[in-house]
């Protein structure tokens, strides 16, 4: 460590015999570098801060009955895209930048913008600092306002333009899908009415011969009932004039065995021959049989003995008639059913292709209904979120610090530049004369010169100084005190013009010296 300390000792005294280089250098270096700095030209700059709301407290109200566009990733893109070329360019236009600057050239206006305007923040707290330097504060405000105006366009008229382009396109696909439905509608009917015969309202193709059939076997059914009724009538007539009973006649008694034994013929189509209601008017029919027989026979004996409702037997002749009208009505509708069951059985083979054609038809049109009704939806909560968009607010933006023109340059900063010439002189100069000083070295003391020589050092002559030599020295110091002096008595002359706003006294000298 001590050697150290003596080698640097060695070189702080080598450099101080150079000292009267450092002078010159020194002010060469400050005098240079002050007018250069005085020289630049100022620079102001013109900030803004905006503050960015994007929690509206009709986000949990309107959920799901409106669509909001998603703010915090808007508010991204639209930062990131603000320097864009065009939005450059519409910056440039609207601040006078050709007038402002005197140039013309979009693509050099655009260059300066981009180099020199900034947007920074909106990370955590959403609130955005714009900056614009330049020579001419009017130029610098006049971006700066207009930067923050476009950022707030962008961020309300985005959206809206969105909500109205998206209304536009979902009208125009309302207009092709109703036209389409217009279209399978008609199709549907055409196909309808060509193919009538296959379709029916109430079930398919199947069913409608199932059901023919059913049909046609209840007819034959009551066809054979009607028969059976009509052979009874018949053979009852035929016993009354074998038995001699012809000119006897009970027409209430008649009708109620006819209408009796309807009521069991009707039950029997829904019944079997074991139900009780079947079974109880089987035997009320054959009381009033053998009450009918007796009173023929009583009839028979004694004519006079039984009052003669009428002079023939009409009732059982109207009631044959009756039955023999119903089997002819039941023959027709027998016909009927098999010609229907005929044709139903003719077409089997294009029933279901039929049948499968409509279907599709319908599944298209069915679908195509669903995706129409979906866009009426949306439709609708188009029109509430561009309601909301056009009466509120979405996204909030504050100017918290309004752009404002400068009236003091932001740079360059002339105090610490001066500060800075001062320390980079007396290093120059400082550094020329250690630098000198190590090219012409020369031996200070015994050490160094045994180092040198490799020898041992058996002593040294001290130099006397005398009166005059003191004096010289004593002068050279003052005189190289007061040239340093000076020197930094300049930089604060420097430094009060500065603080004190007078720079103008350094441009009257600076003039004066050119």
């Amino acid at each position: 460590m001590e050697k150290i300390v003596q080698e640097l000792w060695q070189h702080v005294r080598a450099t101080w015999r150079k000292r009267w280089w450092i002078l010159p250098i020194a002010w060469l270096v400050c005098l240079g570098g002050w007018a250069y700095a005085h020289s630049l030209p100022d620079t102001y700059q013109a900030d803004a801060r905006v503050y960015v709301n994007t929690q509206s407290v009709l986000d949990p109200l309107l959920r799901g009955m409106t669509v909001r566009p998603n703010t915090e990733q808007r508010l991204r893109m639209i930062t990131r895209t603000l320097l864009s070329r065009d939005n450059l360019e519409e910056i440039a236009r609207e601040s006078d930048l050709d007038v402002l600057t005197g140039n013309s050239s979009l693509d050099a206006q655009v260059a300066l913008l981009r180099s020199r305007l900034t947007l920074e923040g909106g990370e955590r707290d959403n609130i955005y600092s714009v900056r614009f330097r330049h020579s001419n504060p009017e130029v610098a405000y006049r971006v700066v306002r207009e930067t923050v105006d476009l950022f707030m366009a962008r961020g309300m008229g985005d959206s809206r333009l969105d909500l109205t382009t998206s209304q536009q396109f979902i009208e125009r696909q309302l207009e092709n899908y109703e036209q389409q439905l217009q279209e399978k509608e008609a199709e549907i009917e055409q196909f309808k009415r060509d193919n009538a015969r296959f379709l029916s309202g109430d079930g398919n193709f199947y069913s409608r011969l199932e059901r023919t059939r059913d049909q046609l076997q209840q007819a034959r059914l009551q066809q054979r009932e009607a028969q059976s009724r009509l052979q009874t009538l018949q053979r009852r007539a035929r016993e009354g004039r074998a038995n001699g009973l012809g000119g006897y006649e009970n027409s209430e008694l008649d009708r109620r065995i006819s209408d009796l034994q309807q009521n069991i013929d009707a039950m029997r189509l829904s019944y079997t021959d074991e139900h009780p209601d079947v079974v109880s008017s089987r035997r009320i029919l054959a009381e009033l049989e053998e009450r009918r027989e007796q009173e023929a026979r009583e009839f028979a004996r004694n004519p006079q003995a039984i009052q003669r409702p009428g002079s023939s037997n009409e009732a059982l002749q109207n009631a044959i008639s009756e039955t023999e009208s119903e089997v002819a009505s039941l023959n027709t509708r027998i016909a009927e059913f098999e010609d229907r069951v005929a044709r139903l059985e003719g077409d089997v083979d294009r029933a279901p292709a039929v049948e499968s054609e409509l279907t599709s038809l319908t599944r298209n049109y069915d679908v195509m209904r669903n995706s129409f009704r979906q866009l009426q939806d949306r439709r609708e909560q188009a029109v509430m979120s561009g309601a909301v968009e056009s009466q509120t607010d979405a996204v909030d933006f504050r100017v918290l610090e309004p752009p404002r023109q400068p009236t003091a340059p932001a740079s360059p900063d002339r105090p610490m530049l001066a500060t800075a010439v001062l320390l980079v002189g007396l290093g120059a100069g400082t550094g020329f004369a250690f630098l000198l000083s190590q090219l012409r070295r020369t031996i200070s003391s015994s050490q160094q010169l045994a180092a040198v020589t490799g020898r041992p050092v058996l002593g040294s002559v001290s130099r006397v100084r005398t009166p005059m030599t003191r004096h010289r020295r004593l002068s050279e110091l003052a005189v190289f005190a007061a040239a340093l002096g000076t020197l930094v008595l300049v930089y604060a002359v420097v430094m009060g013009l500065y603080a004190t706003g007078s720079e103008f006294l350094l441009d009257e000298l600076m003039g004066l010296v050119r």
